[in-house]
């Protein structure tokens, strides 16, 4: 919960989606899992605009 953009979508998750409990924590442990297995892919360097573009 130290980045800034991950952080910003679990707020979005409790405050928007009213997601309770564990929830929100385990869409967020999914979604970075798939950043970080993408990222090893790809050979790319992490990039917050993809992230969440509708943010961007």
């Amino acid at each position: 919960m130290t980045n800034p953009d991950i952080r910003a979508l679990h707020h979005h998750n409790v405050d928007v989606k009213k997601l309770k409990k564990m929830k929100p924590i385990m869409k967020l442990c999914g979604k970075v899992t798939r950043m970080l297995v993408g990222l090893a892919k790809s050979s790319e360097a992490y990039d917050s605009t993809k992230v969440s573009p509708q943010a961007a």
